[in-house]
Order: structure tokens, then C-alpha cells, then sequence
């Protein structure tokens, strides 16, 4: 055997040892990486390892406000701050995917503030699940807006037709043309905002909501209602039943002007803008209460437009709920700017006056607000 022999042998013989020492090595996996989503618009991600796309979305405002509205011609006191500051954030997850049954979608919404009482009054250090609801097909479950929820106001959306967030359970079809049917169970507790002037009682039955909608390029219309039980706290009140109406147009005048007017009526509800909040029943006998509200919005460029609302509310206080009856109206204005995208401030200013029939008890009051948002 020659040297030249040898050494071949000796390098096959230690790449042979060497191949059998890797294949007992442990082999890694390709990567799974992130991909993006584009089946339900941008921003969706798939969740590694399933065909769940999921998005993430936020905002954060900072605000200042001159004092909430007056309750009262004595509000607010020497004591009270005259000026607020707020930093509040939310942020939105929402998972959707495909079934043989249709889209399945989960939503939640959490609003976090700091300091201060926020744009949707919530008070500091508030953590709340605002929206957070599922849904398969047009089958939808859990917390979010009552079927009658009609405000055409831009700014300080303080009047409207609106039951508020209400857990449900309902169904919501789409019949071709931009023409929609929902029907839905929603809980309508007297006791959440009870006082001992309401003599409320629990509910023993959902209420019963619906709402017809159609929406085209010109612009929108939706028209909605709901019947609910009013159980009083004393068994010698029969229980009555409680019903709301509203609607709301929109329009799209032209690509910078849209306009939009709403309305609402109800009786043995709440539609109550100023002053606390109020049940609208009391011992047997039931408030009537209404709501008109218009405005409009023009955009002087992509980054400036203006909102104009005006208002107005009425309450025939039969129960003695607020001790006399209500007229009330705002008028409220509101600049938007952006100054980069997903970065815009808003200045707005709104005057309101109460009526009563009380004597001395009138009164009326402004309100400057200015916010900074960021959106993501």
C-alpha cells in the first residue's frame, strides 16, 4: 500500500464516521413565519399554525377639557377642577376565519384611561371591555351596541336614540342592494342605573330589538326599534311595557360634504343628555322622552374638515323622575386636523341650554374640548 492509498482510505473512513455521528443529530424545522392576511382588508395576520387571521389595532388620545356639562344651575362648584386632563386608550383584537357555516369572528375592545374623566365619561383608572362579541355567519352573541343606537352628532354625541352597549344575542341577514335585516334579545336592566327615586326592579325578560337598514353610494338609512319589560320594585304596580323607535339618514352630498339627521322617541326608557343618569319609569307610571339631532361634515382637504351638529331633547318627567320636564339644545362645533397620517387633533366648542319649569332653575353652559389621537 502506497501513502497516497492510505491517506484516500484514511479521509473516505472519517467522512463515513462523520456522516453516521449527523444522522443522529437532531434535524430542525423549517420556520413557521408570520403571513400576512388578505381576505378581511389590511392589517390581518394568519396565527402561525392556523387559518385564523388576526388583526391588532389601537389608538391613543390625550385630551383637555374645560368641566363637564352643568347638572344643575349651581354646577360646578368653586371646588370643582374647571379643567380636566385625560390620557385614554383602547385597543381592538379581532380573529376571523372561514367555516362551512359562514365567517367566524371573535371582537374585543378594551378602553384603558388615566387620569381624569374621559370623552366617554368613564372615571380615572377605568378598565373596561367595551365592545366584546362573537359571531358565526349572521349569529351574533355578547356585548356591544343595541340594535337602537341613531345619533347624527359628530362631537360631543351626547344626543341620540341609543340604548347603549347591552349584552345580545341576534341575527343580522343581508338581502342584496345594500338592503339588511337584524333582529336580536337584548338586556335592558332597569337597575343599572336605578335610583331610589326609580323604584326598579330586575328584569325577567330581554328585550326585543330590530332594525331595517340600506346602504348605497348616495349615502345610508337605518330604522330600528325595541319593546322592553319596565318592572317596578312594588309588586302592586303592574309590569308595563316599555318601547323605543328612532332612525338616522346620511347623505353624501358630494366627495367633500356629508349631512346626516336622526331621531328618537321612547317610552320608559332613557335617552336622558343631561344631568344624571335616570330611569324613566316610577311608580306605575312611565316618562316620555324625544330626540332630534342633524349635522354635517366638510372636508376642506385630506387633512382638515369641520363638524357642525345641532340638537335638541325633550322630556315629559310624568313619573317625577327628574321633578319637572325638559327642553333641552346644543349646538357644537369641532375642527379636525391631521397633521400626519394616524396622527390627528380636534379643538371643539358646544353650548348648551336647559329648560325647566321650575322657577330659577334654568340654566346654560359651554364646553371647550381639544384631544390628540394617534391610531394604529
Amino acid at each position: 500500500m502506497n501513502i497516497k492509498s492510505l491517506i484516500l482510505g484514511s479521509a473516505a473512513a472519517i467522512v463515513a464516521a462523520g456522516a453516521a455521528q449527523a444522522a443522529d443529530l437532531p434535524v430542525a424545522e423549517p420556520v413557521d413565519y408570520v403571513k400576512v392576511c388578505d381576505a378581511y382588508g389590511a392589517g390581518y395576520f394568519f396565527i402561525p399554525g392556523t387559518d385564523t387571521c388576526l388583526s391588532i389595532r389601537g389608538e391613543v388620545t390625550f385630551g383637555m377639557s374645560s368641566h363637564g356639562w352643568k347638572e344643575s344651575a349651581s354646577d360646578p362648584e368653586r371646588a370643582d377642577a374647571l379643567l380636566d386632563f385625560y390620557t385614554e386608550s383602547t385597543v381592538t383584537f379581532q380573529a376571523m376565519e372561514e367555516t362551512e357555516y359562514g365567517t367566524l369572528t371573535a371582537h374585543i375592545e378594551v378602553d384603558i384611561d388615566q387620569n381624569g374623566t374621559t370623552e366617554g365619561g368613564e372615571e380615572n383608572g377605568d378598565v373596561n371591555g367595551d365592545k366584546v362579541w362573537l359571531s358565526l355567519g349572521g349569529f351574533y352573541a355578547g356585548l356591544t351596541d343595541s340594535v337602537v343606537n341613531y345619533n347624527a352628532g359628530n362631537t360631543y354625541d351626547d344626543f341620540g336614540m341609543d340604548l347603549g352597549d347591552v349584552q345580545a344575542i341576534g341575527y343580522s341577514m343581508a338581502v342584496g342592494n345594500g338592503v339588511s335585516f337584524t333582529v336580536a334579545l337584548e338586556e335592558f336592566d332597569q337597575n343599572d342605573d336605578a335610583t331610589a327615586a326609580t323604584s326598579a326592579a330586575g328584569i325577567s325578560s330581554p328585550a326585543f330589538a330590530a332594525e331595517v337598514a340600506v346602504e348605497q353610494g348616495w349615502g345610508s338609512i337605518r330604522v330600528g326599534g325595541s319593546v322592553f319589560q319596565v318592572r317596578y320594585g312594588n309588586a302592586v304596580y303592574d309590569t308595563d311595557l316599555g318601547w323605543a323607535l328612532g332612525g338616522i339618514a346620511s347623505f353624501n352630498v358630494t366627495d367633500q360634504l356629508s349631512l346626516a339627521v336622526s331621531a328618537g322617541y321612547t317610552v320608559g326608557g332613557d335617552l336622558n343628555p343631561v344631568g344624571p343618569d335616570i330611569n324613566s319609569s316610577a311608580a306605575g307610571i312611565m316618562n316620555e322622552e324625544w330626540v332630534v339631532a342633524a349635522g354635517l361634515t366638510y372636508a376642506f382637504s385630506d387633512q382638515v374638515s369641520f363638524d357642525l351638529e345641532a340638537d335638541y331633547y325633550n322630556l315629559d318627567d310624568k313619573a317625577g323622575t327628574m321633578g319637572t320636564d325638559l327642553d333641552v339644545w346644543q349646538i357644537a362645533g369641532e375642527v379636525n386636523y391631521t397633521i400626519v397620517p394616524n396622527l390627528t387633533l380636534k379643538a371643539r366648542l358646544g353650548y348648551r341650554d336647559i329648560d325647566t319649569k321650575v322657577a330659577g332653575a334654568d340654566f346654560d353652559d359651554m364646553r371647550g374640548r381639544v384631544t390628540i389621537t394617534r391610531k394604529f
